[in-house]
């Protein structure tokens, strides 16, 4: 299943125009998984493609929300 999983995910980069300009953009995988990351446990997307469409294009972050705690 992995390396059906790696397979899939080779053909995606592969052919997807999107993941190309965003790499290209990044520079290196290395930067463009870094951001990746960072951006998927920062923020809330709803696919793969918006989090690339951001790091393309940018993205802005209206404001920060602190949940108290009531006790």
């Amino acid at each position: 299943m992995m390396m059906l999983a790696f397979l899939v995910d080779q053909a995606h980069q592969l052919a997807c125009r999107l993941f190309q300009a965003v790499l290209k953009e990044e520079g290196s995988r290395r930067s463009l998984w870094d951001h990746v990351r960072s951006l998927f446990y920062s923020l809330e997307f709803d696919s793969m493609e918006s989090i690339y469409r951001a790091l393309l294009y940018g993205y802005r972050v209206e404001g920060l929300v602190i949940f108290n705690d009531s006790s």
